[in-house]
């Protein structure tokens, strides 16, 4: 069984997985925001602040190398009038060339191939029109916010099948988040009726054009769970620890959902952190997640430095969570 196939039986929680995966070893990012700029031309904002291809200015902080949309300077400065103020990108006039570039060195036949898909409706909407406004045009705009919201998701949909043609990945990881380190942005009620509905409808395209749906949250979203559940992804990049009751939703949806790199983030990226500190972090999450299959294991950083010992004690210790595992 190549690690592929056993991957996608973890996904399927069909009880044919041999092993607990690794994602260094079954999975491949695409990160396409040279071609699909849902952010400025380069990946995570490394290259400096710049416009995206909604004409959002993007500043990027020197301090922790990203980017993020600049407080007033958002282009849509009345919801109301979105239609005048919001410039959607010409699907038509997109560039795939890069695509081939960025899939040309995938092993399609032993790795999933995941898409990294920024900026989804939520993201995207208040990226358009200011953060704090975003929030509050929900009370005070909501008929509007409504429309925006589908414009939007209209939009990401008929972006899925290109994605699909030009990159054909195997897993589009929809980027919405959700929530801050203490709390949700919002009460469930309120991401039922402004949030939830549109995340669904991306999902359910990137499901019918024959792609795993993975949602990326970052923040505390484990009050949110059943919602996010009921948005369809197969798959969560995100829940990471300590602000998440990683343990309680593992019991409540572990054989529904895979989580990848479910874990403490902050610690990993302290520059201060130990190898040891790395380590027992990797064994902590391990055996909240691999007692019920449903994990597959990734470190939470592209840090290869971090990422190297992290990856070395979760191949050491997995198996003893699977009794059946191949050695």
């Amino acid at each position: 069984m190549t690690e592929r196939e056993n991957a996608l039986h973890v996904i399927w929680h069909d009880g044919k997985a041999e092993w607990i995966p690794a994602g260094c070893d079954c999975l491949e990012m695409i990160m396409p925001t040279d071609v699909v700029r849902e952010r400025p031309p380069y990946a995570l904002g490394i290259g400096g602040s710049g416009y995206d291809y909604w004409g959002c200015w993007w500043e990027l902080e020197p301090k922790i190398m990203g980017a993020s949309p600049l407080p007033g300077k958002h282009p849509c400065k009345d919801i109301t009038k979105w239609r005048e103020q919001v410039t959607f990108p010409d699907i038509d006039a997109i560039d795939w060339s890069g695509a081939e570039k960025a899939t040309a060195r995938l092993d399609r036949e032993n790795r999933l191939s995941m898409f990294f898909w920024e900026s989804g409706p939520w993201e995207r909407l208040h990226a358009l029109v200011g953060f704090q406004e975003a929030l509050e045009y929900m009370y005070e705009e909501p008929e509007a916010f409504k429309e925006l919201m589908q414009a939007i998701t209209d939009f990401r949909i008929k972006m899925v099948p290109l994605i699909k043609e030009h990159y054909n990945p195997d897993i589009i990881i929809n980027l919405d988040d959700f929530g801050h380190q203490r709390g949700q942005f919002m009460s469930n009620a309120m991401f039922r009726e402004f949030i939830m509905p549109y995340d669904r409808q991306v999902g359910d395209a990137i499901k019918a054009n024959g792609m795993i749906y993975c949602h990326h949250s970052c923040g505390k979203i484990d009050g949110l769970m059943e919602e996010i559940c009921e948005m369809g992804p197969q798959m969560i990049l995100g829940l990471f620890y300590p602000y998440n009751d990683q343990e309680k939703i593992v019991k409540e949806f572990g054989d529904k959902l895979v989580f990848v790199g479910a874990v403490n983030c902050q610690l990993v990226e302290n520059p201060d952190v130990t190898e040891e500190e790395l380590r027992e972090e990797t064994r902590r999450a391990t055996a909240v997640f691999a007692p019920a299959n449903c994990m597959i294991f990734d470190p939470g950083t592209f840090n290869p430095v971090k990422a190297g010992p992290m990856y070395d004690e979760f191949k050491k210790i997995r198996d003893q969570y699977r009794p059946n595992a191949v050695q």
